[in-house]
């Protein structure tokens, strides 16, 4: 079964995570495909100050300072298969599977599903939502990671709201792609604990991994035939968007961490 990946350029909490797919199916991931990690923000310098009214001026620099020494190693260091990797890119040369960086999805992605002709499409963290026109080009479907337990916290940053609203337990879901942000049927899940002292940092580690070891077994139900699925309920669905400056200050003062 050949298989694209799309996901985002992204060196800190994607990369390893990553790499676990792509070890478990070396032969089978025909592409990896990754959008601008700030597409979803409308562009770098819109993203840039989102992250700041988000993380305040101290954990901006503290993200800042990573993505720096992040990008210093990958370009200054040879990644062994094993790792550490800090990039998809360095991943994808590691395994020996084609790697494009592309704009915009819906538009500069069809020129590669006709060269590559993949049958399963997996999203991991994309930042741009798939059009049917290019859902509906893959015959096995086309499926999402999405870190938390659908249909609940359905949007972005699912790490922050679990922590802001003191879950003890979130989880992961593996999700088909439809015409709705994370509302695709639901062909596996796994929770993962929230400890006390999780940062919004820590969580989002936890949350990729158990995201990726997940995303393998699911691979390998739908290559034997024997994936199953549930439905994602709208009526059982929280949805929640970028946090405002209201937000953060209550995730502030309920004692949680960014970092």
């Amino acid at each position: 079964m050949k298989i694209l990946i799309l996901t985002q350029e992204e060196n800190l909490y994607l990369p390893n995570s990553f790499a676990q797919v792509c070890r478990a199916y070396p032969a089978d991931i025909a592409c990896i495909v990754a959008a601008p990690a700030m597409s979803t923000h409308g562009g770098p310098i819109k993203g840039f100050f989102r992250h700041l009214r988000l993380f305040g001026f101290k954990g901006t620099a503290i993200m800042a300072c990573r993505v720096v020494r992040a990008k210093w190693l990958n370009l200054n260091h040879k990644t062994a298969e094993h790792g550490p990797f800090h990039s998809i890119a360095a991943v994808a040369r590691t395994f020996g599977i084609p790697y494009h960086a592309i704009g915009s999805v819906n538009t500069d992605l069809a020129p590669i599903l006709d060269k590559f002709v993949p049958e399963l499409l997996i999203s991991i963290s994309c930042p741009q939502i798939i059009g049917k026109a290019i859902r509906q080009r893959l015959p096995r479907g086309c499926i999402n990671v999405h870190g938390a337990p659908l249909p609940r916290y359905r949007g972005l940053m699912p790490a922050f709201w679990a922590l802001k609203y003191n879950e003890a337990v979130t989880a992961v879901t593996v999700h088909d792609l439809s015409d709705k942000l994370d509302n695709g049927s639901i062909l596996a899940q796994r929770e993962v604990a929230i400890s006390p002292g999780d940062t919004w940092d820590s969580l989002v580690r936890k949350t990729k991994a158990a995201g990726a070891e997940l995303l393998v077994e699911v691979i390998r139900q739908i290559q034997d035939g024997r994936e199953q699925r549930r439905p994602n309920l709208d009526e059982q669905a929280t949805y929640f968007s970028f946090p405002t400056a209201a937000d953060r200050r209550a995730f502030v003062k309920s004692g949680r961490c960014f970092f």
